[in-house]
Parts: C-alpha cells; structure tokens; sequence
C-alpha cells in the first residue's frame, strides 16, 4: 500500500484528528488568551501578567496529566478518551464566563478546565493516526496538525467578534459551544471504536518497559529537553503578539488581523513538515526549518515594521508552531515505536509542557519592562538554536525500539 492509498483510507480518521487537535484545549488557550487580556483587564484591574499566568497553569496541569491520559489511551483507546474530554472541555470553557474579579478563582476555572480537557492533548489524536499510518506517517501528522492553524485562527478572530459585540463572558461561551457543536459529533461519527492491533504487544504483553527503562533512555531525556527548550521559545510570543504590535504602532483590530497569521503559517509549516518527515531525517529536517524562525525574531526585535512585513514575519514564526508538534509526534513514533506511543508522548510532553506553560507568563512579566521586546526576540531565537542542536544529537532512526526492543515501524 502505498502512502497515498493510506491517505485515501484513512480520511476519516484525519478529519477528526485535525478538527480535534485544532478544538484542543492548548490551542484554544494560546490562541484566544490574548484577546481576553485587555477586557480582563479592564474588567477587574488585573495586571497582564496575572492574566497570562492561566496558561502556565493549563500547561503545568497538562503535563501533569500527560503521562496518566498517555496511558488510559494505550489502555482503553484514543475514541473513550476523546469524547469525554471534548465534552469536558465544551463546559469547562463555558464554566469561564462565571468567573468572579477572584484571581484564585480565576486560576481555578482553568486548573479544572484543564483536568476537563486533558484528554484534548494531541497525544490522543496522534496516537490514532500513528496507530493507522506508516509509509504516510509525517504527512498525514502534518496534515493533522495543521488543525491548530485553521481553527487557532478561526477562533482568535470569533473569540474577537463575539467580544467586541457582546461582551467577554459571551466570548467564553462561544469557544464551549465550539466543541460541543462542531468537535463532539465530528468524532463521534468519524474516529473508529477500535484502534489497530498492535502485534508487539500481542506477541509480548510484558514486553512495555518500567518508568525507570524509560528515564534511563537517552533519547526520551534528548527530546523532553529540546522540545522544553524549543517550545520555551516559541509559546511566549504568540499570547503578547496583540500587546507587542499595538505597542509598535498598530491599532487593535490591526494587531488582532496581523496575529492571524501566525496560524496560517502553522498550517504551512506543519505541511510542509510532515511531507518531509517521510523522506528525510527528521532532525535535520527541524533545523531546517526552524532557521528561518529565528531569523523572524531578530527582524522583529531590530526592524521598523509596516503591515506586511510584520505579517510576513508573523507567518514565518508560524511555522516554527507548525514544526514542534509534527516533530514530536512522528520522533516518538520512529525512535520508540507504537506500541509504547501514548506512555513515551505522556513522558516527553512533561518538558515541552513545561517550557509552554512558562513561556507565555515569563515573556509578558519581562516584556513590562521598558524597551524588553528586542532582548526577548534575540534570546528565544538563542534558545531554538539550542533545541535543534539537540535534536541532531539523536543519531540514526533504531532498528530496534530501545525500550521494548521490537521494530519500531511494527510496534
């Protein structure tokens, strides 16, 4: 079979794995806390920071709850635990429009909004296209993925509309109604009740390795470091990118269009990612990708910017969104295969989980100081330089998992 044959095989599998990942509860929270910022704001006399602080928590609760969710979807599938985090998901965003001018309260709708929703994470999805997909495997992640982009746009710009006309608690509402209208029943009706089985764990069912093989692994400590890094950098920048254009010279509604961008540039990258991911070492093809992203930031932090070229820019960091995921679903399929898929993503997810929760409230505290922005640009295109030079340190695809010692491309 060919990778075009899965592509037309498994359609509906990537319909709801793209409309899943695009509704889930990280890419709603880093698309649309942004636009609630000047509302909260003026609302209860937040400061910013206060504000963004809700991402690091749904970020540090999502890689708290990564490794359990990885397991539950090893056990009892990815279908079960989607649709009970969607729906979870739909009322926890509801659940905000009630929120008091009570910080802790605040805090504590998005820490049950994130237990809700954890099973919203792309592990869940991903383990369903990696289950179906092979000689395919990066294309049809990238496709999959490029769910943040359409929908991360599609929602910043109606979390915007329905804000500016009706008020930010409607806003709130709006997003639930999201998922439960649109997300539910699309996978309901499309993801298949039983994932493929998986002949390593059917020939050797004591084969899954012990958490302390896992942490021994060099590859698992390679990877949760990079993408810590790398995600460190990047999920600072797409909360404040509204505050930062504004402060360089664009009106809101300006900002708010220009921002948008940056999900059009993850749907670029995470195509054009996932197409060579199948051909080419997947190290390598991170670095690549990756240097323009870099460049971006240092051209924000030093040039005057007009409407298109800080669109341009804003669509080049983009696709550095476009890459991390791609990459880090399709790395933990090829070095440690699928049988221990949704355990290794849990695992990994901790740091990339970490460095995304921190970067967003780090970024917007120092950006208060004066003149911040050009010394955070440089630093996280410091910091991607970092993560790729870990990556390349990975070495060959194995032969054998590591961890389970089966074939990767069969496990």
């Amino acid at each position: 079979m060919t990778g075009l044959d899965e592509i037309r095989r498994g359609w509906r599998i990537l319909l709801a794995a793209t409309v899943g990942i695009g509704t889930g509860l990280t890419t709603f929270v880093y698309y649309t806390l942004g636009v609630f910022l000047a509302p909260l704001a003026k609302a209860f006399a937040w400061r910013d920071a206060d504000i963004m602080l809700a991402v690091t928590i749904v970020l540090i609760g999502a890689s708290a709850l990564g490794p359990p969710i990885g397991l539950l979807v090893d056990r009892i599938g990815a279908r079960r635990v989607a649709l009970w985090s969607v729906a979870g998901a739909g009322f926890g965003w509801m659940g905000l429009s009630l929120i008091t001018p009570s910080l802790p309260v605040y805090y504590a709708a998005f820490a049950l909004l994130t237990l809700l929703g954890a099973g919203t994470l792309p592990l869940t999805w991903t383990r369903m296209v990696v289950a179906h997909f092979d000689k395919a495997r990066g294309l049809a992640l990238g496709i999959c993925m490029v769910g943040t982009g359409l929908f991360g746009s599609g929602i910043k710009l109606l979390a915007f509309q329905v804000l500016d006309s009706m008020g930010w608690r409607l806003g709130f509402v709006a997003i639930g109604a999201c998922l439960l209208a649109i997300t539910w029943p699309i996978a309901w009706f499309f993801l298949p009740r039983d994932t493929p089985a998986l002949p390593s764990a059917a020939a050797a069912p004591d084969a899954k390795p012990r958490l302390s093989q896992m942490l021994a692994n060099r590859h698992v400590w390679i990877m949760a470091g990079a993408f810590l890094v790398l995600s460190l950098a990047i999920s600072g920048v797409i909360p404040n990118l509204e505050r930062f254009l504004t402060q360089s010279g664009f009106d809101r509604r300006s900002a708010v269009e220009i921002a948008a961008f940056y999900g059009l540039g993850i749907i670029a990258g995470r195509l054009v990612t996932g197409a060579m991911l199948d051909r080419f070492w997947a190290p390598a093809v991170v670095a690549v990708m990756l240097l323009p992203t870099a460049a971006a930031l240092v051209a924000l932090a030093y040039v005057h910017l007009s409407a298109p070229l800080a669109s341009l820019l804003v669509f080049v960091l983009g696709t550095a969104a476009g890459v991390e995921y791609d990459a880090l679903a399709f790395l933990i399929s090829r070095y440690f295969g699928r049988l221990v898929y949704g355990a290794t993503y849990g695992l990994i997810y901790i740091g990339f989980a970490i460095g995304a929760g921190l970067g967003p409230w780090l970024f917007t505290r120092l950006s208060q100081q004066a003149g911040a922005y050009p010394t955070l640009f440089v630093g996280s295109a410091a910091l991607i330089g970092v993560a790729c030079v870990l990556l390349l340190t990975l070495g060959a695809y194995p032969a054998r998992d590591a961890l389970t010692q089966s074939d990767p491309d069969l496990a």
